[in-house]
């Protein structure tokens, strides 16, 4: 098995994945095998998660998202059960594979899981105290934090996907001339992740309007790319192409045309069908932008949803408590992901005067925006999941109560993301909780008769 697994690590390295993941599949079955004859045997259980862990990067790799999911929840299953054991790093193992399972997630477009497993990953590193620049794990939360801004830039609240972009960046400065003392493989891993938080953050300050935040977001992402396109790689190439033209048409917005002008020209010439790409994404689909202009682009804000929310609904339907949710989006310190918005024991309250807002909102779409609606109304639905995976004891307690708020947001968000042309997968995963939280609200049915009506609804809309 052991050369089996190292053949398999060899083909991954090599960058041919495809060719390692049958072999990893029947490394997988022998370790089955192993595991079923010696129960207690925790090398070969580790070996297990180890083995599972390759395949679910190699079947992320091969396009197979919904194989990679199913491999990495089991792998994180036994680093869990060992750190359980009291087995030293499975804690850390078992975020980096949550991490990873987020981005298969988003790979199939299931962004409230996504979000969901990208905010356990983060918290987990958090708790081990790798936030610390001293700590040993410190790059690696950079890392996970800059798959956490991929995440939530696609899926999740804009506001979050800034701030663990930014925070991803000023980790991998802080460090870049350790990281630059290390091999070739190492300072090219460690410059992809840096490329990518300094894309992300440079995109979302782009669209939330902080312009000068934007420009030096991409002055470090152009950087990052000159050094690893000099491995002559094709999709190196691509992506200095990329960001050498966004950042000329940024620089050419901003009055300074000649600098833009000439990266522009520098772009075409590494990929011109890179370039010409990047040119067209930096228009925006109706061609609107321009160098004087700028990009036609869009974040999702949850501060700015709350804002308006408030300006639309007046101070009395907007409590300080949730108005204390809406951090800046530069604030270094505020959250980057949904369970740090607040104390994971108010989490259910906070989530339930939020889902009540939201449902509100969305029953108006007249006068508030339904997009930033579902927005609210989905980290509404997220603080809820976070408490019922913390196990808070008031969500269990009062669930009689809390379980009522939760299910009229999902029966309110389900239509209303059905009704959005890219949110029928979105209402799927809400559907599915719909029934979760239904079965949790069964026990009160027989007691109320208005909890009753309710459950009922929520189990036609999970069969229609």
């Amino acid at each position: 098995m052991g050369e089996l697994f190292q053949k398999a690590r060899t083909l991954m390295a090599a960058g041919r994945p495809a060719e390692a993941a049958p072999r990893l599949q029947e490394a997988r079955e022998l370790m089955y095998v192993l595991v079923e004859r010696i129960p207690g045997d925790v090398e070969a259980k580790s070996t297990l998660g180890s083995v599972l862990y390759g395949l679910g990067s190699a079947l992320r790799s091969i396009d197979e998202p919904e194989q990679a999911v199913e491999a990495l929840w089991e792998c994180a299953e036994i680093y869990e059960e060992l750190d359980g054991l009291g087995e030293p790093g499975m804690r850390a193992r078992a975020a980096d594979v949550h991490a990873r399972a987020a981005q298969a997630l988003s790979a199939l477009d299931n962004g409230v899981s996504a979000v969901l497993e990208s905010d356990q990953a983060v918290a987990a590193y958090v708790e081990l105290g790798a936030d610390a620049v001293g700590h040993p794990l410190f790059l690696d939360l950079a890392r996970v934090l800059t798959l956490n801004a991929l995440v939530m830039f696609v899926h999740g609240d804009g506001d979050l996907a800034v701030r663990s972009a930014d925070r991803a960046v000023r980790a991998y400065l802080s460090r870049a001339d350790e990281i630059n003392a290390g091999s070739f493989e190492e300072v090219a891993v460690h410059g992809r992740y840096l490329r990518d938080a300094a894309e992300v953050a440079a995109r979302v300050h782009t669209a939330q309007d902080r312009p000068a935040a934007a420009l030096a977001a991409e002055e470090v992402e152009v950087h990052a790319a000159r050094q690893l396109a000099r491995s002559g790689s094709p999709g190196d190439r691509a992506a200095l192409a990329d960001v050498l033209t966004r950042h000329g048409l940024s620089l050419q917005r901003t009055g300074l045309t000649e600098e833009g002008v000439h990266l522009v020209q520098e772009g075409r010439g590494v990929d011109r069908e890179a370039a010409e790409h990047a040119t067209r994404d930096w228009r925006g689909p109706t061609g609107e932008g321009t160098a004087d202009h700028g990009p036609v682009l869009w974040s999702p804000s949850f501060s700015r949803a709350l804002a308006d929310a408030d300006a639309v609904l007046g101070g009395d339907r907007v409590p300080q408590s949730l108005r204390n949710l809406a951090a800046d989006p530069t604030d270094e310190t505020a959250a980057v992901i949904p369970s740090q918005r607040c104390d994971a024991q108010l989490a259910p309250v906070v989530a339930g005067r939020l889902a009540q807002l939201a449902v509100a909102l969305l029953a108006d779409p007249d006068r508030y925006s339904p997009e930033d609606a579902c927005l609210l109304g989905r980290e509404a639905h997220l603080l809820f999941a976070v408490a019922s995976r913390a196990e808070v004891l008031s969500l269990r307690q009062r669930f009689g109560d809390f379980g009522v708020d939760w299910a009229r947001l999902l029966l309110a968000l389900i239509p209303a993301y059905e009704a959005q042309s890219d949110g029928w997968v979105t209402a799927q995963e809400l559907v599915r909780w719909l029934d979760v939280v239904a079965g949790q609200l069964e026990p009160f049915a027989g007691l109320d008769e208005e909890t009753a009506r309710l459950v009922e609804e929520c189990r036609a809309c999970a069969v229609r």
